[in-house]
């Protein structure tokens, strides 16, 4: 009785480094293999200088800069551990007194399936338990197929097995396979050039950043605001000792990139920002604007592994003005096909207020993110009560935040169809009562939206503000433990 052992762990007899090298000189020396033709590997111990510039939407431009031994007139550089998620259309080398001649990204890496899969039509070893006589039986098998569902069909010298229970060792590496996705780029060299400095820059996929925002209400006017920048990387590959920057804002991009080769003087400035499963630093990124976005440098080199989120500090404002707004917006319907109609129970968004200014204890751009409130309660503790979505927040503009409806602030109400002075033109009257079971008084903000019509207010017991062509809104004041009514009387003209 045999034991079934998984073939796709495969087992690799030869190392592939060596077995490279050993190719490669005995090639050199018998003439058949020129300087141009051997591959010269930099892997990312290589580096001296990574930066990463990191955008809102799933992208980020890389800048490697690694050290390499340059032969006089071509050679074949092989940038090893680049992004699996590169865009290869857009990378790009520079390097003084060099000529790019030509870029290839190599992607198919040395993965059991894919060393199973090149390995069609060669001859392998093959390996079988016997758990009775506790030996290990070797044989060797041609590989015919593979595309039945990953399990090889294998050729021996007694006939053909399709489900073959042992394991396969195969005794070199096939050609065309990576450890690590990689860009070849043939160059040309003025001259020979030792620990020759090359910056490779691309765009990838895989690496973002968003901000995350905490509000610790203090006092009824006054908030504390830690912001926090959150970034991911699963681009494939680790970024050691790496200077990041964010970009604030959208930048646009075309699907499908078209292929070109970029300008080197155009990728000298760009952006990015970050916090681990630990705040990594106290000092803050700083920022300065960037064409029509924002930039933000964290303050020192950080190292962000794959398959990891990493934080930082973004800000800490300790007195932040704010006020707490109530709003609801008129479930009526005012508009060229008005009726009687009524609504029994609405209850008003809970807003939160915020304006980015200086004297209010802000005063600088914020990055969109969500903003998450805190409140402590009668005893002292911190309670959460609700969070909001921010968008991109400039100087000088003010942001609303809703955090739901409050339970404690309702109101009903109902329209009655008046006078009709002609087929176009009617009045509509309409009362609505606010009830306040609040221990303090309250204002809501009550808007009504007229549908596509021009209209005129006849008659109202608040006095309302137009806000726009087709909007009124008034501020009602609603006393604790109380409520207050509000009616108005408006002429409809369908026509105008």
């Amino acid at each position: 009785m045999y034991t079934t052992q998984k073939f796709n762990k495969a087992e690799i007899v030869m190392n592939k480094k060596y077995l490279f090298s050993l190719l490669a000189s005995s090639l050199l020396m018998s003439g058949n293999l020129s300087a141009a033709d051997v591959e010269t590997l930099i892997n990312s111990n290589n580096s001296q200088n990574v930066q990463l510039s990191i955008y809102n939407d799933n992208l980020a431009f890389v800048r490697d800069t690694r050290k390499v031994n340059l032969t006089e007139g071509e050679n074949k550089i092989a940038f090893e551990g680049v992004s699996s998620q590169i865009r290869p259309e857009t990378a790009m080398l520079w390097g003084a007194n060099v000529k790019v001649l030509e870029q290839n990204y190599d992607y198919n890496l040395m993965t059991p399936e894919n060393i199973l899969n090149n390995s069609v039509g060669k001859q392998v070893k093959t390996a079988l338990y016997n758990e009775q006589s506790g030996e290990t039986v070797y044989d060797t098998a041609q590989i015919i197929d593979t595309s039945t569902y990953g399990r090889p069909v294998l050729k021996f010298a007694y006939g053909i097995e399709t489900n073959f229970p042992g394991r396969i060792i195969f005794e070199e590496i096939p050609s065309g396979l990576r450890n690590k996705p990689t860009l070849v780029v043939d160059l040309k060299s003025d001259s020979a050039q030792k620990d020759k400095d090359l910056e490779l820059a691309y765009l990838t996929s895989g690496l973002s950043w968003k901000a995350d925002y905490v509000a610790d209400l203090r006092k009824s006017d006054t908030l504390s605001l830690n912001g926090w920048v959150t970034l991911q990387n699963n681009s494939g590959i680790d970024y050691n000792n790496a200077q990041v920057q964010l970009i604030a804002g959208q930048v646009r991009q075309v699907a499908p990139i078209a292929p070109r080769m970029l300008n080197a003087s155009l990728y000298k400035a760009s952006a990015g920002m970050a916090m681990d499963a630990v705040a990594e630093s106290s000092a803050m990124p700083t920022q300065e604007a960037l064409s029509d976005y924002y930039l933000y440098t964290l303050p020192s080199t950080t190292t962000l592994k794959n398959q990891q989120t990493k934080q930082v500090s973004l800000m800490e404002k300790k007195k932040v003005k704010y006020t707490k707004e109530y709003k609801l917006r008129s479930p009526l319907y005012l508009g060229s096909m008005t009726r009687e109609a009524e609504f029994e129970k609405a209850n008003p968004e809970v807003v939160y207020v915020l304006h980015n200014t200086q004297a209010n204890g802000l005063g600088e751009a914020m990055p969109k993110g969500t903003i998450r409130f805190f409140e402590n309660d009668k005893s002292g503790q911190m309670q959460f009560i609700g969070e909001s979505n921010l968008s991109q927040l400039a100087i000088g503009e003010k942001a609303e935040l809703s955090l739901g409806t409050t339970s404690d602030i309702y109101a009903h109400g109902k329209t009655t169809v008046g006078t009709k002075i002609s087929d176009d033109i009617s009045e509509v009257s309409a009362e609505i009562t606010f009830n306040n079971a609040k221990s303090e008084a309250v204002e809501v903000e009550f808007t009504q939206n007229f549908s596509g019509i021009s209209w005129d207010m006849i008659s109202e017991s608040i006095k309302s503000e137009k806000k726009n062509i087709s909007t009124a809104v008034w501020t009602v004041s609603v006393p604790a433990n109380g409520s207050e009514t509000l009616r108005f009387k408006v002429r409809l003209n369908k026509k105008a």
